[in-house]
C-alpha cells in the first residue's frame, strides 16, 4: 500500500513540474519585445521596400524596368490563387449540383425517403395490428363475459314457470267473474221488478209458490222443525198444483242447501256457474240452481207488489213506485257482495282446462293432496279466478320447494320478486274493491238512518208550538 502511494505521488509531482515548465516557456516567449507587424501581410518593417533577386525562371517585370517586390509577388500570387479558387468553386458548384446532387444524392435521398416511408408504414401497420388485436381480444372477452352472464341469468327456473303457468288464464277468469256478477245482479233486479220470463212475473204469490215447489223437490229436510215438516215436504192433494213438485229428489247432499251458505258457496274454490262462454242454457247446473235458491232466501225474500197500470195514472202512486224502486236499489247494493263472491268462484273459460288446471293440481299435489276426485271437486275442471288467486297468493308458498328454489341465480330471484309484487298488486286491487263495496253498504245504512230521522221530524212537524218540538221518546 505504501509503495502504491509513493508511485502515485511521483506521477502527480511529475505532472505539476510539466505544467510549470509550460507556463514558464509561455511567459518567456511573450516577454520578448514585439516587432511591428505589417497589417496586410504580417511582414517585418525592416524588409519593406527591399528588392529581391529574380529567380532564373522569373520573367515578370515592373513598369519602371525593375523587378517586383516580395509584397507584389505575394499579391500577385494571392490574386492568381483567388481566381483559381473562384473557378474551382464554380466548377465544384456545377459538379455538386449536376453530378453529385442530381445523379447521386437526390436519387439516393428519394430512395431513402421512400424506404423510410415504407418502413414507417410497416411499423405503423405492425403497431395498428397490435392495437386491432388488443381491441379484438377485449371485445371477444367482453362478448364471452356477457354470454356467460346471459347463460347464468337466463337459465330456466321452475319457480318462474309456476308463476307463468298459473296466471295464463287469470285475466279471462277475472273477466268471467265480472260478467257473472253482472248477470247475478241483473237477474235479482228482474225478479224483484217482475220482468217477463221470471217466476215472480205475476207477483209475490207465484214467487212463493215456485220457490216452495223447488224447496219440496230438492231441499226439504223432514228432520227439521222437530220432524214436523211432513205437511210441507209432502203436501196433501188439496195443495195448489203449481206448488207441488212432480217428483221429490231430496238427498243428503241437497237438503237445506237453499239456506246453507257454507255448503253452497264456501265448500269449493270453483263453482259450476257459467254465464259467459255461451254454452246452451238447456238446464241449470246444480251449483247454479242452489245459488239462485240461496239468493232468493237471502235477499228480497218478499218481492215488490205489482202495481196495476191503472193505479199508475195517479201522481201519488207514481211517487210510491219510485220509493219501491229505491228499495230495490238499496237491496242490490247489499246483494252485490254476494254476487261478487259468486262471480269470483265461477268457473273459468274452456281454455283453463288445459292451460291452468294441470298445473294447479301439481301445486296441490306438492302439498299432499293427491286425491284426484277431491281436487276436481274443489278446483273444478275449469279453475275460477278465486282458485287461481288462492294458489298464487297462498298455496304456492306453503311448500318448502318454493323457498329452496330461492337459492337460484340472482336474476331469477329478482324476477320472482317482481312476480310477487305483481301478485300483491292484484290482491290489493281485490281488497280495494271489497272496501268500495263496504263503503257503499255503509252509505246505504247511513241513508236509511237519515230517512228514519227525517220521518220522525216530519211526523212531529205538525205539533209545532211556541216552545218548540218535543223530540224525546
Amino acid at each position: 500500500m505504501n509503495q502504491r502511494k509513493t508511485i502515485r505521488s511521483a506521477k502527480l509531482m511529475r505532472r505539476v513540474l510539466m505544467v510549470l515548465a509550460v507556463c514558464v516557456l509561455w511567459s518567456v516567449g511573450f516577454s520578448k519585445p514585439a516587432m511591428a507587424q505589417c497589417p496586410p501581410c504580417g511582414c517585418e518593417d525592416l524588409n519593406h521596400g527591399s528588392y529581391l533577386a529574380p529567380p532564373g525562371d522569373y520573367s515578370t517585370r515592373l513598369s519602371n524596368g525593375g523587378y517586383s517586390t516580395i509584397r507584389g509577388a505575394i499579391v500577385e500570387e494571392h490574386n492568381l490563387t483567388a481566381d483559381h479558387i473562384l473557378e474551382e468553386f464554380n466548377d465544384q458548384e456545377a459538379f455538386m449540383l449536376d453530378e453529385v446532387w442530381l445523379q447521386h444524392l437526390r436519387p439516393a435521398l428519394m430512395m431513402m425517403t421512400e424506404q423510410i416511408t415504407h418502413v414507417a408504414m410497416m411499423q405503423m401497420f405492425v403497431l395498428g395490428t397490435m392495437f386491432d388485436a388488443k381491441q379484438d381480444l377485449e371485445v371477444q372477452a367482453l362478448f364471452q363475459e356477457l354470454a356467460a352472464e346471459a347463460h347464468k341469468d337466463y337459465q330456466s327456473s321452475h319457480g318462474m314457470c309456476v308463476f307463468g303457468t298459473t296466471v295464463r288464464s287469470l285475466a279471462s277468469s277475472e273477466r268471467n267473474a265480472e260478467y257473472t256478477t253482472f248477470v247475478m245482479s241483473q237477474r235479482s233486479i228482474d225478479r224483484q221488478l217482475g220482468n217477463m220470463r221470471q217466476s215472480s212475473a205475476r207477483g209475490a204469490f207465484d214467487d212463493h209458490c215456485y220457490r216452495l215447489r223447488q224447496f219440496r223437490e230438492r231441499y226439504c229436510d223432514r228432520e227439521s222443525n222437530n220432524r214436523q215438516m211432513e205437511l210441507i215436504c209432502d203436501p196433501p192433494g188439496t195443495e195448489y198444483d203449481e206448488c207441488r213438485p212432480d217428483t221429490i229428489n231430496v238427498t243428503y247432499e241437497t237438503r237445506n242447501k237453499d239456506v246453507n251458505f257454507t255448503q253452497v258457496v264456501d265448500r269449493a274454490a270453483t263453482l259450476e256457474v257459467d254465464f259467459y262462454t255461451g254454452a246452451p242454457a238447456t238446464a241449470l247446473s246444480e251449483d247454479e240452481t242452489d245459488i239462485f235458491a240461496l239468493s232468493n232466501n237471502l235477499y228480497s225474500n218478499d218481492i215488490m207488489y205489482r202495481v196495476p197500470e191503472a193505479a199508475l195514472r195517479y201522481r201519488d202512486n207514481q211517487a210510491a213506485l219510485l220509493g219501491m224502486r229505491s228499495i230495490v236499489a238499496k237491496r242490490s247494493v247489499a246483494e252485490n257482495s254476494f254476487n261478487t263472491i259468486i262471480g269470483m268462484k265461477a268457473q273459468g273459460t274452456e281454455e283453463s282446462t288445459t292451460l291452468t288446471m294441470p298445473y294447479l293440481s301439481m301445486v296441490w299435489e306438492a302439498l299432499g293432496v293427491t286425491d284426484a276426485a277431491a281436487l276436481e271437486n274443489y278446483l273444478g275442471e275449469r279453475p275460477s279466478y278465486d282458485a287461481q288467486m288462492e294458489v298464487l297468493t297462498k298455496r304456492m308458498y306453503q311448500q318448502p320447494e318454493f323457498f329452496t328454489t330461492l337459492y337460484d341465480e340472482p336474476a331469477n330471484v329478482d324476477r320472482k320478486g317482481v312476480a310477487l309484487q305483481a301478485i300483491g298488486l292484484m290482491q290489493q286491487f281485490d281488497t280495494w274493491n271489497s272496501h268500495l263495496r263496504t263503503e257503499a253498504m255503509l252509505s246505504v245504512l247511513l241513508e236509511l238512518e237519515l230517512m228514519n230521522m227525517q220521518e220522525r221530524i216530519d211526523n212531529l212537524s205538525g205539533g209545532v208550538r211556541a216552545t218548540g218540538i218535543n223530540l224525546g221518546g
